[in-house]
């Protein structure tokens, strides 16, 4: 049985990544990969991606990306919602990793505006090595001017390198706090 009964800024993200995680899913790798609602994979056109995703039951998510172009970005979207966060809230992640040759990710928290988004990026890279590792990281929301603590949607993006790679994400907790 399945329920989403948890409260809080963060639920709505870590109900889907736990379906993810309990469920089985798998397809290709196109410009825009829904893998469930909150939870995107997004290309630039003139990456020319493709490739493979898997979620095996117990784990988020294996890819296999492959490029053909020169864009400039690749990106796992995580739908954060909206609405609002006290002045001295940090957003954070704890996640496990692996990847068979060594590749960095950059996580990134970006808060929409009504002229567009603001990004705010994590201090911290995630390194990916051939032996799966945990990594954790917060984001102080204060003594940020540009980052509202009021937003009509947020998401933690993780970008991912523009090459052809391949990457395991073991898992993924995200936190409000």
């Amino acid at each position: 049985m399945t329920g989403n009964i948890a409260i809080g800024p963060d639920a709505q993200i870590n109900h889907a990544l736990s379906v993810l995680r309990n469920g089985t899913a798998e397809g290709g790798i196109g410009n825009e990969t829904r893998l469930l609602p909150g939870v995107v994979l997004r290309a630039d056109p003139e990456l020319k991606a493709g490739g493979r995703y898997t979620s095996p039951e117990g784990r988020l998510l294996d890819l296999d990306v492959t490029t053909a172009g020169a864009g400039s970005w690749l990106a796992l979207h995580l739908s954060l919602g909206g609405g609002e966060y006290a002045p001295g809230s940090f957003v954070g992640f704890a996640c496990r990793v692996a990847a068979p040759e060594p590749i960095t990710v950059q996580p990134c928290l970006r808060s929409g505006t009504e002229d567009g988004f603001v990004d705010r990026f994590y201090n911290k890279h995630i390194l990916a090595m051939p032996e799966e590792a945990s990594h954790l990281d917060a984001l102080p929301l204060q003594n940020q001017p540009d980052l509202p603590l009021h937003a009509p949607w947020r998401e933690l993006i993780l970008f991912l390198p523009t090459h052809s790679f391949r990457w395991s994400l073991h898992d993924l907790r995200v936190f409000v706090i």
